[in-house]
Formats: C-alpha cells, sequence, structure tokens
C-alpha cells in the first residue's frame, strides 16, 4: 500500500480526535436520549473523518474504493441518527419506537449492501477512476442507486430541520439559538454536499467531511455543553404544564384567568379557549366562594373541598406571585393538587396507629421498641409487669444497662447486638437471664425484628416472652428425670444380677448331670440368659438408658459364646453399622444372634476351624440382621420352620412375632439366615 503526503490528512485526524473526545465527553457527562443519540453522531462523524483520511493518504486506486465504502457505514448513521434526535429534541419521544427506526433504516441498509457489492451492478458507482493533481484522487461517476441515497438523506435531514423550525416559531428567544445553531449544523453540511455533487465548489475534488464536519460537531457541542439538553426544551409548556397532574392556571391583577392546563378545564368543565379572559369569579364560582376573593394572600396553604364527578374531592391550593424587573406583582401562580387520596390515607394511617397502639398496649408479651444504639424508644404494659419498672425508668437506657446477674452475660448480649446491626444480619432467638427490680431472677426468650428504612436498620423490634415459670418446670422435671434415671439404673444392675444367678445356677445345676444331651440343654439355656444378662449390663453401664450400642454388644456375646464352646479357631467377623438399639429389640435379636452362633459353633465345623459372619445394616427404613457361616450347612431336607429344634423354633418365633420381621435361609456354601424388621421406633443413628 503506497502512501502520500497531502495537506488535509493531519486536519482531518485532528477532526476524528476532537470528534471522538466530545462524543465521550457528552455521553459520559449527559443520560438523557438525545445527548445519547448526538454523541452517536460524533462518533459515525470520527469515524468518517478517519476513514476519509485514509482514502487521501492512499495513492493506489483499490484502498481509495475500500476506505470510501467504508464511509459510507459513518454516513448512513448520522442521517437516521439526525432525524432521531430531532424527535428526541422536540418532545416527540414516542415517535422513536423500534418499528420506526427499522423502517427509517431499510434504505441506508440497502445503500451499504450496494456500496459493498458494486462490483457486481455498479448501481452506486458507475466507474472510478484515478485524478491526478497536486496529489492523487479518485473520480466517481455516480450510479442510479447513489441518487436515490442522496434523496433519502436529504430526507431525512430536512424533515428533522422542519420538527426545528417548527419549534423554532413557537419558543422562547432563549432557546431560538439554540434551534438556530443545530439548523445551521444541518443546512451547512447540506449546503456544501450540494457544491460537491455539481462540481462548483472551490476544491471540487474533496468530499464534503473536511470542510462541514467540523462545524457540525463543535454546533453540536455547543449546544449540549452551553445550552444543556438536560434543561427545559420550549416543548415544556406542552410536556410539563400540560402533562400536570395537578390544576394550573395563571390569574393577572384583575383576577382574570390567563392560562390554564387541562386538569383545570376539566375542574371548571370549559375547554381553555373559552376560558382566557374571564374573571373567575364568572366561571368559577364555587372556588371563589371558598377561597374569600378578592383577597389572595401568596405564600398560604388553603385546602378547599371541590365536586368532581358528583364526588367531592379534596384540594390543596398554594398561589405563588410572578413579578417583572420592578419586583411588581403582575400575575399569580395557582396550583391545586389533589389531596383526597393522601388525605385519606392520612386518616386510615392514624387509625392504624390507633390499632397497633391497642395490639401494642395489650399484648401478652412484652415488646420493646430499641433505636440502632440499644437505647429503648417504647415499651408496653407487659414490659413493666414482667421487670416491675416503669415505663419511664427503661426509656432511654440502653438495654444493657438492666440488672443483669454477671457482667460477661451483659458483655455478650451488646456485643451480639452491636454484630446484628452493624452487619444487617438475621436475628437468633436468644435466651436471656436478668433480674427484676426486686431482684428476682427473670428468664425470657427474645425474638427480635430489624427496622430497615433503605435498606439501612433504623432500629429493633424486641418481642420479650416470660418463660420464668416454665424455666423451673423444666429445672423440676430434669431433676425428677436424675432421680428416674438413677432408679432405672439400678434396676439394670439389679436385673443383670439376678439373670447371673440364674446362669450360674444352671451351670452348677449341669454338674449333676451325666446325660450330655440334658447337659447340652442346660449350656444352650445358661448361654441364653447370659445374652439378656449382657444387654442389662451394657444399659446400666450406658450414658443413654434407651439405646444399645449394638456392636459392642454382639462382640462381648460372641466372645462369650466362643469361650463357652471352646471354639478358639473359629474365626468371627462382625460388620455392624453404627446403630444404636433399644432394649425391646436389643433382647430379641440377641437371642436370635446367641441360637444362630451355637447353633453354628456346635455343629457346622466338623474339625473345629471355620468362619461365622454376623452383619447389622439400616436399609430404607429397615434393619436387616444376617448370620452366616462357612460350615457343611444345613441339609435340604430340613425345613428350620418345622424342625423340632428349639434353637431354630425360637429364632422363627422372635423374628416373626416379637419383631414382626421375616426370615430367609440360604444353604449355598455354607448357612445364612437373614433376618429383616421395620426399623420404626426401634433404633437411634449415633
Amino acid at each position: 500500500m503506497m502512501w502520500q503526503e497531502t495537506p488535509y490528512t493531519l486536519p482531518l485526524v485532528a477532526v476524528a480526535a476532537v470528534t471522538t473526545v466530545a462524543a465521550l465527553h457528552i455521553r459520559r457527562k449527559h443520560q438523557v436520549a438525545a445527548a445519547r443519540t448526538v454523541s452517536l453522531v460524533l462518533f459515525a462523524g470520527a469515524g468518517w473523518a478517519l476513514t476519509y483520511a485514509l482514502e487521501m493518504g492512499v495513492v493506489g486506486l483499490y484502498y481509495k474504493i475500500l476506505f470510501s465504502k467504508l464511509q459510507y457505514m459513518s454516513v448512513i448513521i448520522i442521517t437516521v441518527a439526525w432525524l432521531i434526535f430531532t424527535f428526541q429534541y422536540t418532545g416527540h419521544e414516542k415517535w422513536v419506537t423500534r418499528r420506526n427506526v427499522v423502517l427509517m433504516s431499510l434504505i441506508p441498509l440497502i445503500t451499504l449492501l450496494l456500496v459493498f457489492t458494486n462490483e457486481y451492478h455498479a448501481l452506486v458507482w458507475s466507474s472510478v477512476t484515478i485524478r491526478e493533481g497536486p496529489f492523487v484522487t479518485s473520480a466517481y461517476s455516480h450510479g442510479p442507486w447513489f441518487w436515490v441515497h442522496t434523496g433519502y438523506s436529504y430526507f431525512l435531514i430536512l424533515s428533522g430541520c422542519l420538527l426545528l423550525i417548527s419549534l423554532l416559531i413557537h419558543s422562547q428567544t432563549f432557546y431560538r439559538w439554540q434551534i438556530i445553531l443545530l439548523l445551521l449544523a444541518a443546512f451547512f453540511p447540506m449546503f456544501q454536499n450540494a457544491l460537491y455533487l455539481l462540481g462548483l465548489g472551490p476544491l471540487s475534488y474533496l468530499g464534503v467531511v473536511i470542510v462541514t464536519f467540523p462545524a457540525v460537531s463543535l454546533a453540536a457541542a455547543w449546544t449540549l455543553f452551553h445550552f444543556r439538553p438536560g434543561d427545559i426544551l420550549p416543548v415544556a409548556r406542552g410536556t410539563v404544564i400540560e402533562g400536570m397532574s395537578d390544576g394550573v392556571m395563571v390569574l393577572d391583577n384583575q383576577t382574570r384567568i390567563v392560562d390554564a392546563n387541562p386538569v383545570v378545564e376539566q375542574l371548571i368543565g370549559c375547554p381553555a379557549s373559552q376560558l382566557i379572559g374571564q374573571p373567575i369569579k364568572d366561571v368559577w364560582p364555587e372556588w371563589v366562594t371558598q377561597m374569600e376573593f378578592p383577597n389572595m394572600d401568596t405564600g398560604r396553604e388553603i385546602e378547599i373541598q371541590l365536586h368532581q364527578e358528583r364526588k367531592q374531592r379534596t384540594y390543596d391550593v398554594r398561589i405563588s406571585p410572578l413579578t417583572d424587573w420592578r419586583d411588581r406583582t403582575i400575575s399569580h401562580v395557582v396550583v391545586l393538587r389533589d389531596i383526597t387520596e393522601s388525605k385519606r390515607a392520612a386518616e386510615l394511617l392514624h387509625e392504624s396507629e390507633e390499632k397497633f397502639r391497642t395490639i401494642f398496649e395489650h399484648a401478652n408479651d412484652g415488646i420493646v421498641l430499641l433505636d440502632s444504639c440499644g437505647t429503648i424508644i417504647d415499651v408496653n404494659r407487659k414490659v413493666e409487669d414482667i421487670f416491675k419498672y416503669n415505663r419511664e425508668d427503661l426509656i432511654g437506657k440502653r438495654f444493657f444497662e438492666l440488672n443483669f446477674p454477671d457482667m460477661e452475660n451483659m458483655t455478650e448480649l451488646a456485643d451480639l447486638f452491636t454484630d446484628i446491626v452493624n452487619k444487617n444480619e438475621p436475628i437468633p432467638l436468644i435466651l436471656v437471664e436478668v433480674k427484676d427490680k426486686s431482684g428476682n431472677d427473670i428468664y425470657a426468650e427474645v425474638s427480635t425484628k430489624l427496622i430497615k428504612r433503605n435498606g439501612n436498620v433504623q432500629g429493633v423490634l424486641s418481642i420479650v416472652r416470660d418463660i420464668t415459670q416454665r424455666k423451673k418446670a423444666e429445672k423440676k422435671i430434669k431433676e425428677a428425670l436424675k432421680e428416674k434415671e438413677v432408679l432405672l439404673r439400678e434396676i439394670h444392675h439389679r436385673v443383670k444380677n439376678n439373670l447371673q444367678i440364674i446362669s450360674s445356677l444352671l451351670k452348677l445345676q449341669s454338674t449333676y448331670i451325666k446325660d450330655e444331651q440334658y447337659t447340652e440343654m442346660l449350656r444352650d439355656s445358661q448361654n441364653r440368659v447370659r445374652s439378656m444378662a449382657l444387654i442389662h449390663e451394657k444399659l446400666y453401664h450406658s450414658e443413654n438408658l434407651l439405646n444399645i450400642d449394638f456392636e459392642t454388644y454382639i462382640r462381648s456375646l460372641t466372645d462369650e459364646l466362643i469361650r463357652s464352646y471352646g471354639a478358639a479357631e473359629v474365626a468371627m467377623n462382625i460388620k455392624v453399622d453404627t446403630i444404636a438399639i433399644g432394649v425391646d429389640t436389643a433382647i430379641p435379636c440377641g437371642l436370635i444372634i446367641n441360637e444362630l452362633v451355637s447353633n453354628s459353633l456346635k455343629h457346622a465345623f466338623p474339625d473345629g476351624k471355620g468362619e461365622i459372619t454376623i452383619t447389622l445394616h439400616a436399609i430404607d427404613g429397615t434393619i436387616e440382621l444376617t448370620v452366616s457361616d462357612t460350615g457343611v450347612g444345613i441339609p435340604d431336607t430340613v425345613d428350620f420352620r418345622t424342625t423340632e429344634t428349639l434353637g431354630l423354633r425360637l429364632v422363627t418365633i422372635l423374628a416373626e412375632d416379637q419383631l414382626d420381621g421375616d426370615i430367609t435361609l440360604k444353604r449355598d456354601a455354607g448357612t445364612e439366615f437373614c433376618i429383616t424388621f421395620p426399623a420404626q421406633n426401634r433404633y437411634a443413628h449415633g
């Protein structure tokens, strides 16, 4: 890409830079819609100047055409955005809809498409050639669509100008200069562009940007920064006065109506054309009689009652004088505000306050209102009853200045209150212990709600519930439960001792029996008694008298059985979930384990070697107890439900009747009994 030096490149770049700075400043400082649109126009203008500078600087025809195409992106933005700006500036924002913007942009978008595809149809430029001179420029022969685009662009600009001219006719002198500058900013580029297209300009080989766009950007910046589009525009009479929800009228010194908005027209029942110039007493006698005419004191507020649509409504009337340069009153502005609803709301608020005060005073719980520093603002009668203080003794004090039983408690509550207010956190229910005025201990539950306004904590509302009697009752119950716990623990101890005596008697009795069969029966009975005694022993030593650590119990029971049968070479594999089982479940489960393990130790291992596995799991609301061995197994011909064996019959009865469960037998690779029973009310996870 070859480059040439021209006297216009740096000025164009400077124009782009200044325009960009102005656009950024407007975008940052002004938030109104019109300012944002002007900033878009300036950004597009900066792009136009920059791409034009590049077109002037390059030498090759290909790059000149490329940068000329890029200029069209800025051109179509400027023309459409100009019309949108005039809509916004003249008070016609309702015309700026998505649908209208799309319709306005159709021809510009078609133009942009045709510009970038001109090589295929030549509708925008029929030919482009290099023109020699002080420096190399490009000469364009325009195709038919170029004139469509030009005409449409002029139409958009002129439409905006017509809106400004209409506004100029009805505007005040102050705003006329603002409008005139905007009109010049639009007409001057159009004029320069026309000269360029006709080849009549002094520099016909130059485009319009270098001459016209500085004027556009400076005029727009001057309009925005000097006259401030955020100020009331000439359309204020229509958008502010006409659109006010209050009634507004202007009276001269003879109390004749000079101006009136639609609200006043509706109240009087006549259009403004019939009211202007008429004495107020002739057209609105209802208002005059309540306003004590002809005296019309200014600066005062008056409430009057007016009938509107067969209903009586209340209006707040304010009268302000208008003076001339000599400070002489030349007219009065009267503003009527409908306060019917606010007056009714005030009455309802008063009624609500009365209801709140009634509820506040007669609540069954104490209610304390504090500020954000913890100072008591108000308390109800219940607080006086609880703490035996008069309201006057509490209001104005900080809550932690009350007579707490110890300094540590007071400090803890004060720190908690400070953290809650500063961090704006939810307040937990807290238990406090204080002394009433007579020195009696008071226990109270305090629930607190933060009072916020605009997200900031303004105060705290605390509900105080006296639980002194409940705490005393709880203390008595705990003492009674402790006595019962001692008694229950002694009962378990004595039951365990009695069962051990029975077990010892059975063992002693077995020494006098020579028949091995009867000796075996006594040993089985002894093991059963021992399994029950072991449960009471575990309960006696347990901190929780309601549940048993069953894993420890199983290990103790199996150790006893192995010693009883002398089966030291049989391995015990115990897999038990962390389950604490109640005594009503533990006794039948212990007996079942005792019978099944004893049965395995006696019959499953002829060589005295093997493995017994006991598992206990909680699964989906049930407890599953499994006892299995790797021994010779039970023959298929033996039905454990109908067998004459006492042990297996006892297992069946305990599983189905005592535990309300099911029992199954698997004979694969040994023997496996599985007992499943409901877990409800039978255990608690540890």
